[in-house]
């Protein structure tokens, strides 16, 4: 195990074993998802459209100046936001004034959800201003060729959600960009075109903001999400907590002294979940449906203890935790956005062992960049694993289940009804036989398409479960 007290140590991880030529190939065709935003517009055009809403807040500020600026990795826009590297203060050493921070997540139900693991984390800077009043932060998943940005209105305290995609050379190659080139630090730099999206551009898409940031529909209050806002905040980094400890663990075993993002080893081992919970407190957002760590974690690593387990470092045994069923079922019935998974540890153990080998082997330079398998393959092949994960439905749910499970999110009554989306409802309440048909169409549709529902980088159902929903749409 790569432990804590020296940087040498996590580079000197034991090796484990070497991933087999099938695992190499598998992985490397794990998620070749669609990218929603190639049916948009993009370049200055775009980026000038969303500068032609009026707004007053930081983001604005920098993309919307007299001279557009032009970025070539998230280190420039994180300098020029007032969060990189340099400009950094540890949660024990803010006392007032102007400050920024990062914290680090080894699981997410963002847009990056299949995407993030201890091995593969997201990172959330932020910058906080007291007077006036004025929040933005930029959140970055490597294997996502875009930025998710927020920023806090000055006259009005509003919030703004903002995307910003960027391309690298490598999407201009027949086959696009390697796994390698996606989840390495070829990704944050060398970028040669970046858009700005705001959340009016990317209504209606897979890559909306508003159902998970304004759930109960138009006029109502957006607000960030932070599910775990409390200590121990079960999937965030931390050299504090048991759990925080097993996920720098794990990260630092394949990852070793490289830097994330532009933050160095030692920011990435000192970060602080605290900040990012001071930050959605400063931002007045209320969480629904709150991840009750302290009690779940406790749950989990008693139950698995009486099965011989040993959570949070080992996964091999998963754990229960009645707390957690109470907020799963809630949002498996469509009453919320997913639940984060019971576990500190989102991986599975073999899978992630090979993943951390093939990293390894990587960063010796004895496995070439464009030969890196897709590090993101670290969860359970398991159903039932897959839909406490947020990533899958509950193994032998009949179709209206599934539909509610997979689809409520994006497809409830309570937001914008006057869009195309809003004619599918999860419930299938009013919905006539043309777009049941339609439904059908999209359950039916290879992953690679961009119309293919569910969305392959936010859910996948297994034969069955899109079975079971297709027959009942049948209805």
């Amino acid at each position: 195990m790569c432990t804590l007290l020296a940087l040498g140590a996590c580079a000197d991880a034991p090796e484990t074993e070497q991933p087999s030529a099938a695992d190499v190939a598998r992985a490397s065709s794990y998620a070749h998802w669609p990218d929603p935003l190639d049916m948009l517009p993009s370049g200055p055009a775009q980026t000038a459209a969303v500068c032609a809403r009026a707004k007053n807040h930081a983001i604005r500020d920098l993309f919307c100046a007299q001279t557009a600026p032009r970025f070539t990795s998230i280190y420039e826009v994180h300098a020029a936001l007032g969060m990189s590297s340099a400009h950094l203060k540890e949660f024990t050493q803010i006392a007032s004034g102007d400050y920024a921070t990062i914290s680090v997540t080894g699981h997410s139900s963002a847009l990056s959800t299949r995407s993030v693991s201890a091995i593969n984390p997201r990172v959330i800077a932020t910058q906080i201003k007291l007077v006036p009043l004025s929040l933005s932060s930029v959140a970055f998943t490597r294997g996502e060729q875009f930025l998710e940005m927020v920023a806090s209105d000055r006259t009005d305290k509003s919030l703004h959600f903002y995307l910003l995609k960027f391309r690298q050379a490598c999407n201009a190659q027949p086959k696009g960009c390697t796994p390698g080139e996606l989840l390495t630090p070829a990704v944050e730099a060398g970028w040669t075109e970046t858009t700005l999206y705001d959340e009016q551009d990317l209504e209606n898409t897979t890559l909306d903001c508003k159902p998970c940031h304004e759930p109960t529909g138009p006029g109502t209050l957006k607000f960030l999400r932070m599910q775990e806002f409390d200590a121990p905040w079960t999937h965030w980094f931390s050299s504090v907590s048991e759990g925080g400890k097993a996920l720098l663990d794990d990260y630092f075993a394949a990852h070793g002294d490289e830097a994330l993002s532009g933050f160095t080893p030692l920011q990435i081992m000192r970060t602080d979940p605290q900040t990012i919970s001071t930050f959605v407190t400063l931002s007045n957002s209320t969480q629904p449906n709150v991840f009750h760590s302290a009690v779940i974690e406790d749950e989990v690593k008693a139950s698995a203890a009486r099965l011989g387990g040993n959570q949070p470092f080992d996964n091999s045994i998963p754990g229960s935790s009645a707390t957690w069923r109470e907020s799963y079922e809630l949002a498996r019935g469509g009453g919320a956005i997913s639940v984060p998974y019971h576990n500190v540890k989102v991986t599975d153990p073999a899978k992630l062992a090979r993943a951390t080998a093939a990293y390894q082997a990587y960063r010796r330079g004895e496995l070439p960049l464009t030969e890196l398998p897709d590090i993101r393959d670290v969860f359970s092949d398991d159903p039932k694993i897959q839909a406490e994960l947020g990533i899958g439905t509950e193994p032998g749910a009949d179709g209206r289940a599934v539909l509610m499970q997979a689809c409520n999110q994006c497809h409830s009554p309570l937001l914008d009804q006057s869009i195309s989306r809003a004619k599918f409802r999860a419930d299938l309440q009013g919905m006539d036989r043309k777009e049941k048909d339609l439904a059908i169409e999209r359950l039916l549709l290879p992953p690679h398409d961009p119309k293919a529902m569910p969305p392959a980088r936010l859910r996948v159902l297994t034969p069955e479960a899109r079975q079971r929903a297709i027959d009942v749409l049948r209805q």
